[in-house]
């Protein structure tokens, strides 16, 4: 796409293009991907068919939503968010970029829609509505989907929209003429440091060299899940512990995730070898949980056994594996070495159980639980 103005002081013909001998035509605007651009950018026919394109969904919620006949309050704001919030969200982070005065036309349909639904009166205020429908207003809701953009886009470095945003070279000349409409790195850069982002905390993703389909899934058994932590005693863990038969002849780990305060640890038990080790105080009780599941899979790599069963007491972590969820950077290298330790011989399985009262419990131990894996964090 090429985009020329020619300006009212100075004519400029026309550019000649030609694509394999073919004169390209100029035109003044063109729709790439549900996206309207225009000559000069100002996303003017793009906001303009988007309101059309809404009043058509508007219609329906009319008729649908009658005083005496129509559908219910939570239903028609299902319709709304379908219909018209998804059509406004689509594209928000691309002709965000327009003048506000050119982007205020989309607010009466907000307001409009939501007074349909909450069968409020014409003369009620929007950020009334806005409440009592539990819905930002939607220029709140398009700098949370540009914030929301910008924390998914720090994580793919290889994305060629990444140097765009994170390593623009217009910020200067943008600092020069104030009265320009910035670029989305400039305008949410504001907006990231209020919500203490920091890029080097955040967790980059890499795309698989090997397609997904060759991996294996983990075998994960949720029998000893029944009962909750707190209402359930160590004996009754115990138990269930000792009447595993089917994994009598497997070598047994201990995995958990811990936090005290803001700093995070991670740890794996197995036999009497407890191993440790501190994360960023900006993780998660999550990554910590993958991170120690990790962990073991090194510790089984060194082993000569060949037969093991591991114990996590995050049930999330175990579904993010069972489920596949490959976007997830440690659930990728968990996947990874998964398949590698099974096509090497070796047996493993996964177990979840729901208190580590468990591993004082199997140990003999008098400990609180979760004591010794706060130790990294005392160092």
């Amino acid at each position: 796409m090429h985009t020329f103005l020619p300006t009212s002081y100075i004519s400029h013909p026309n550019p000649q293009l030609f694509l394999n001998g073919n004169p390209v035509p100029v035109i003044k605007e063109a729709k790439f991907l549900g996206i309207i651009f225009d000559r000069k950018l100002s996303f003017l026919p793009h906001l303009r068919y988007l309101k059309n394109k809404c009043a058509k969904a508007l219609n329906l919620l009319r008729v649908v939503a009658h005083t005496s006949w129509g559908a219910h309050q939570q239903t028609l704001l299902h319709l709304y968010r379908s219909l018209i919030q998804s059509k406004l969200d689509y594209g928000c982070v691309v002709y965000g970029s327009t003048r506000g005065s050119y982007i205020q036309m989309l607010d009466p349909i907000q307001n409009h829609a939501l007074q349909l639904c909450l069968g409020a009166f014409r003369t009620s205020p929007s950020s009334s509505l806005s409440v009592l429908a539990n819905e930002p207003p939607f220029y709140v809701r398009r700098k949370k989907l540009s914030i929301q953009y910008s924390v998914k886009l720090s994580s793919y470095p290889q994305n060629p929209s990444y140097n765009t945003v994170f390593n623009s070279k217009f910020k200067v000349y943008f600092e020069r003429k104030p009265n320009q409409i910035p670029l989305l790195v400039i305008r949410i850069q504001p907006d990231l440091r209020a919500v203490g982002f920091l890029r080097r905390n955040t967790l980059k993703c890499s795309i698989l060299a090997t397609p997904p389909w060759v991996f294996k899934r983990p075998h994960i058994d949720y029998s000893i899940h029944q009962s909750f932590k707190d209402n359930a005693s160590p004996e009754i863990y115990r138990n269930k512990f000792e009447f595993c038969d089917h994994y009598k002849d497997f070598s047994r780990l201990y995995t958990d995730g811990s936090r005290m305060g803001n700093q995070v640890a991670a740890a794996v038990v197995y036999r009497s070898t407890t191993k440790t080790t501190r994360l960023p105080n900006t993780a998660s009780i999550f990554s910590a949980e993958l991170y120690a599941i990790s962990l073991e899979l090194a510790v089984i790599c060194r082993s000569k056994e060949n037969k093991f069963v591991i114990f996590s007491d995050c049930m999330s972590s175990l579904q993010a594996l069972s489920c596949f969820k490959l976007k997830i950077h440690f659930v990728q290298n968990i996947i990874k070495d998964y398949t590698h330790l099974t096509d090497s011989g070796k047996q493993l399985f996964y177990a979840e159980y729901q208190a580590m009262s468990t591993l004082w419990a199997m140990r003999g131990l008098t400990l609180q639980p979760n004591q010794l894996f706060h130790c990294p964090l005392q160092i």
